[in-house]
């Protein structure tokens, strides 16, 4: 069968890469499996039909899930209750209602009950959920300035699926419903991205020793996914030479050697992809109104 090829950027990773996410994973299965937790739950948003957490980095969605119904949750910051009330948010009712990926820290959705479960998953499936994200990107040298240098909101659209050796990679959007390898399929990927500031002078490290740069940039943006495919906004921004900090599966940069801004906090090895989940915005499933949870984003994001 003729199945479509991916786009050239971003291409597959490297063997140095492999090994890297290889070993990543490693660190995080060791975590989860210890006897102590190795990360405080913190509520930023609790009523009695839903609570947001914010997810920490560099921890799956099942561990925290398994925290909160064995821990509950440490600190609300945000309680829309009459009176504030604090009780434990945990029990086996507690549904997660998306995932975000292991580097992603952020907001994280628990529906409290039946009726939650219910309209927050029609929610997510229908589109209606809005999410905001922040990330750090390098930028290569042959990335695509002239779309999103303006500093404009630029609409990214594409193919999405899991190409040869279950890869996710771009396609065409003209691919979009065309058959992949294992019963899969294209499908439609809508990523709008938005450069708010670049940061000169940095040097940065790759996998790759033959991509090293001494002059090279870092990128802030906010990124709003209009479709919910898996690693979208990472590969979005990689497809416009904007690889975030710390992706080495997508062409990322493993390490921030030295960066003539202020902020530090960027500084030194990066142990994951610089995402994060800072705003997310639902139809409460009790009173149909729309409810947004904002979550401070980390220091990185604050660089100059």
């Amino acid at each position: 069968m003729d199945h479509p090829s991916p786009t050239h950027r971003p291409g597959p990773p490297s063997t140095e890469a492999r090994e890297v996410e290889l070993e990543r994973a490693r660190a995080t299965e060791r975590a989860s499996s210890s006897e102590r937790r190795m990360f405080e739950l913190v509520c930023a948003y609790a009523d009695d039909d839903v609570f947001v957490l914010v997810k920490p980095t560099r921890a799956y969605v099942d561990d925290v899930i398994d925290a909160v119904r064995t821990d509950g949750v440490v600190r609300v910051i945000r309680d829309a209750r009459e009176g504030g009330r604090e009780t434990k948010l945990c029990g086996e009712e507690a549904r997660c209602c998306h995932r975000l990926d292991r580097d992603t820290s952020g907001a994280l959705i628990f529906a409290r009950n039946g009726n939650a479960v219910k309209s927050l998953a029609g929610q997510f499936a229908s589109g209606t959920v809005t999410k905001r994200y922040v990330a750090l990107c390098a930028v290569v040298d042959d990335a695509d300035e002239g779309t999103w240098g303006s500093g404009d909101l630029v609409r990214v659209e594409s193919g999405h699926g899991r190409a040869r050796y279950g890869l996710y990679r771009l396609y065409d959007v003209n691919d979009v419903d065309r058959d992949l390898p294992g019963n899969n399929r294209v499908k439609r990927c809508v990523t709008t991205i938005r450069v708010e500031r670049v940061v000169e002078g940095v040097e940065l490290e790759y996998c790759e020793p033959e991509r090293d740069g001494s002059n090279a940039r870092l990128a802030l943006a906010r990124c709003s996914p209009i479709t919910g495919r898996t690693h979208q906004i990472r590969l979005h921004c990689a497809s416009l030479g904007l690889p975030l900090a710390g992706d080495v599966r997508y062409g990322g940069p493993i390490r921030v050697k030295s960066c003539a801004s202020a902020s530090t906090s960027a500084i030194g090895d990066l142990p994951g992809a610089l995402l994060h989940a800072e705003a997310i915005t639902f139809r409460h499933p009790r009173t149909g109104e729309d409810v947004t949870v904002t979550v401070d984003p980390p220091d990185w994001a604050h660089i100059e």
